[in-house]
């Protein structure tokens, strides 16, 4: 686990797994439980996916894997899911291919800390753009004071993308402690 995170440190974005507490956290106020279409970003192995799965089983669910390892792993765990390997750089295409025109719920694993100002924005557009109108996007940042994180928390709440942001308390039962961050569009 060690060497496949330092060798894939912007694809896999942590050395442990989100816990539990963080996935129910996550999961909270983006109203899942009523939404039709749901993507996942940046899975991993499926701690958000499955409180995704249980707490709304009945939804079109996507989920969006840049690492082929993770994605192969995530589909022998989940054999029904919807999964493609890919970017969230080309959200709008792999959701133009499978006839899904905007999203009701978007939750994300990516690693913001670890990317440039340019690729942060470019998602964050992305993403908003999926989203329906009054739709949810859920992504988490870890407690550590980083350049990237500082950079990734003036694209939420400086550039005013969303018309509500909102922060969670902090999840100390996460290695490290991390918050999730609630935008609605």
């Amino acid at each position: 686990m060690l060497f496949h995170y330092l060798k894939n440190l912007k694809h896999t974005g942590a050395l442990c797994s989100s816990s539990r507490h963080l996935a129910e956290v996550i999961t909270r106020n983006i109203d899942l439980e009523n939404a039709t279409n749901i993507i996942e970003i940046g899975p991993g192995t499926g701690a958000f996916t499955e409180v995704i799965l249980r707490k709304n089983p009945y939804a079109h669910f996507l989920a969006i894997e840049i690492n082929p390892k993770a994605a192969n792993k995530l589909q022998a765990r989940f054999p029904n899911l919807n999964i493609v390997v890919d970017s969230v750089e080309f959200l709008p295409s792999i959701m133009q291919e499978r006839n899904i025109f905007q999203a009701d719920v978007i939750v994300s694993g990516i690693p913001w800390a670890l990317l440039n100002q340019v690729a942060q924005r470019k998602f964050l557009q992305n993403i908003y753009r999926a989203l329906k109108p009054k739709g949810y996007f859920a992504t988490f940042a870890y407690l550590l004071p980083t350049m990237g994180a500082h950079r990734f928390y003036k694209q939420i709440y400086k550039q005013r993308m969303f018309s509500e942001t909102k922060k969670s308390e902090v999840v100390w039962d996460n290695l490290p402690p991390a918050f999730v961050y609630y935008c609605k569009k």
